[in-house]
């Protein structure tokens, strides 16, 4: 992988370091995790302000509204970024320890 003196900030890819890398994945894997199961429910959620702070509204919704909602470049996107960050994100945990514990701190 990299020389030992070599640092995480000095591997980039894309101008992005490891852990931003993990970063990322990490935040959209969640994200998209939470969006499916939602989804899969045929519902949506949004945080809304009430007079009490901010509380998640559900709604449900057809079935052809979250075909809809699938097909849309937003969400393809987010699917995509998730998958092609998955097996580098492997990768970086399987070589290196201290990726591993930043993993489990971002998940």
């Amino acid at each position: 992988m990299a020389k030992k003196n070599q640092t995480d900030e000095s591997i980039k890819y894309g101008g992005l370091s490891n852990s931003e890398i993990m970063l990322v994945y990490y935040r959209f894997k969640k994200y998209v995790d939470n969006l499916d199961e939602n989804l899969d429910k045929n519902q949506v959620t949004k945080t809304v302000k009430t007079p009490m702070g901010n509380a998640t509204a559900i709604m449900q919704v057809s079935e052809e509204h979250v075909a809809k909602f699938k097909a849309t470049e937003y969400y393809i996107l987010a699917k995509s970024v998730v998958a092609k960050l998955g097996p580098i994100v492997e990768l970086l945990e399987s070589c290196d320890d201290t990726f591993k514990q930043l993993a489990n701190e971002l998940r």
